[in-house]
């Protein structure tokens, strides 16, 4: 009884229940759509405001800027280092499994993938730094966009 209360259980059980429904009824997994968008977005509703929760009152309760200031270099490091880390796991894993190995480019349609070319080619460095100080905190928050709560909060 003690293991049915356990939210990890829950979660399984559920994640279990879900890729049933959608592969013995689809019909169902598709009338269900609605309602695992709206559990979707209301995660994404509570991010940023987490987020900024946690580092104001993280940095308030610390005391000194001396401590503020050595928690935020090991957190940068750890940062640094488990980004590190996932880029190497993605590129072992990109040639391993080699994606869109077979494919034909010349059933691509070109429009799609010059519309990302033209905006990554776009953005400058210069523009991603300016783009992390907020113009509006209430819009970072509006968007989601977590680097602009980041900067806001510290």
């Amino acid at each position: 009884m003690r293991i049915v209360k356990n939210l990890t259980f829950q979660v399984i059980v559920a994640i279990i229940c879900g890729i049933a429904v959608g592969a013995i009824w689809p019909s169902v997994g598709q009338q269900m759509k609605p309602i695992g968008e709206t559990f979707i977005n209301m995660i994404k509703m509570v991010i940023a405001p987490i987020i900024f929760l946690t580092i104001v009152l993280g940095i308030a309760s610390m005391g000194s800027m001396k401590k503020v200031g050595r928690v935020g270099g090991k957190a940068l490091l750890y940062f640094e280092i488990v980004t590190t880390a996932a880029l190497i796991i993605g590129i072992i894993v990109a040639n391993v499994v080699r994606p869109g190995d077979g494919l034909d480019p010349s059933k691509l349609k070109g429009g799609d993938v010059s519309q990302y070319v033209q905006s990554g080619q776009e953005m400058k460095w210069m523009d991603f730094f300016l783009h992390i100080v907020p113009s509006n905190m209430f819009e970072a928050f509006a968007k989601g966009d977590i680097l602009q709560v980041l900067f806001f909060s510290i």
